[in-house]
């Protein structure tokens, strides 16, 4: 015989429902520990972080700083430039350092990424202008000649 009022009832439904769902509901205060203390994630950076202290760096404020101003990614590029004009300086026979070999992939892979990374803005860009072309035609005649002017550059 089926319940239709109560779930705690000993009935197997209610109001059509299983009650096993509730049964579990009623024990999980139990099953929970009576004091949970828990560091969340200790230690762990999220996304494109990295976090300077005083462990690590002998002047945290200024790393952030220059850190500020010059990304990692623009420091480590301008090395690597550096040190690829530099290779191509020496004698075609010394060029044929392995390292200097894995230094041109790394720096061709890097200027690959950048380029569908430009093309993907840009690709987003024409969307948007598309979007603005139904949307608002005054606002894309403007920034239309904008960009023909740039482009014309």
């Amino acid at each position: 015989m089926a319940s239709t009022s109560n779930p705690s009832t000993t009935s197997s439904t209610w109001n059509g429902l299983p009650l096993w769902p509730f049964a579990i509901l009623e024990r999980a205060p139990a099953l929970a520990p009576k004091d949970l203390q828990q560091q969340i994630n200790p230690g762990w950076t999220f996304g494109n972080l990295i976090s300077v202290t005083e462990q690590n760096s002998s002047s945290p404020d200024t790393e952030r700083d220059i850190v500020a101003a010059h990304s990692y990614g623009r420091q480590l590029g301008r090395v690597i430039d550096a040190v690829a004009a530099l290779i191509d300086e020496l004698p075609p026979a010394r060029q044929q350092n392995p390292a200097f070999r894995k230094l041109a992939e790394l720096q061709d892979q890097i200027t690959r990424i950048k380029t569908r990374s430009a093309a993907r803005r840009l690709d987003r860009i024409a969307a948007d202008l598309e979007e603005l072309r139904t949307t608002d035609h005054a606002e894309y005649q403007r920034v239309a000649g904008m960009l023909r002017v740039t482009l014309d550059q």
